[in-house]
């Protein structure tokens, strides 16, 4: 009786070790990205023919995550920052800006061809503004917090929907 090895992937290993490698020596360690991954998290309309290249040097990324199932970061985007999420699945090659042949291609492994396999992690929501609810649309719940008169609403303020949302600093 024979028990089938179960091999773990060996791409966010070899990926953290030149990443670190790349920094170390002080390279500009690019990433490419299979954009067609449905777990893939970033600004789509930057990808060519379904490929997307991304500079993961620490002068070009804020807030790193590396780990055996993914990495994320965020990112600045034609001038827009933006909050990317790669399964590791994702990642294709590993190379140097100043010297693609020093890097790696991530050949297909058979862990990832397993259809039981999926991604842990799911993608980080993305903040987004979201519209003022207007006192129609209020839940019963809601109801009951407005009609309640123990609750103190004092330190609420309404939106004017004609001002873009800002931020106030209450001390």
């Amino acid at each position: 009786m024979s028990k089938e090895i179960i091999i773990p992937p060996c791409r966010p290993y070899i990926l953290k070790a030149m990443y670190d490698w790349l920094v170390d020596v002080r390279l500009t360690p690019l990433i490419t990205v299979d954009v067609n991954h449905p777990d893939v998290v970033l600004p789509l309309q930057f990808a060519q023919n379904g490929i997307i290249v991304l500079n993961i040097s620490p002068m070009a990324v804020r807030h790193l995550e590396m780990d055996k199932e993914s990495l994320s970061f965020g990112a600045r985007f034609g001038g827009v920052p933006h909050e990317v999420f790669v399964p590791m699945i994702a990642v294709t090659s590993i190379y140097a800006e100043e010297d693609p042949s020093l890097g790696m291609y991530m050949f297909p492994e058979k862990a990832y061809e397993d259809p039981n396999y999926t991604t842990k992690q799911k993608p980080k929501p993305i903040l987004a503004a979201v519209e003022p609810t207007k006192e129609s649309e209020l839940t019963s719940e809601q109801e009951e917090v407005k009609d309640d008169s123990d609750v103190q609403l004092d330190n609420v303020t309404t939106i004017d929907s004609h001002k873009k949302p800002s931020f106030e600093i209450v001390e």
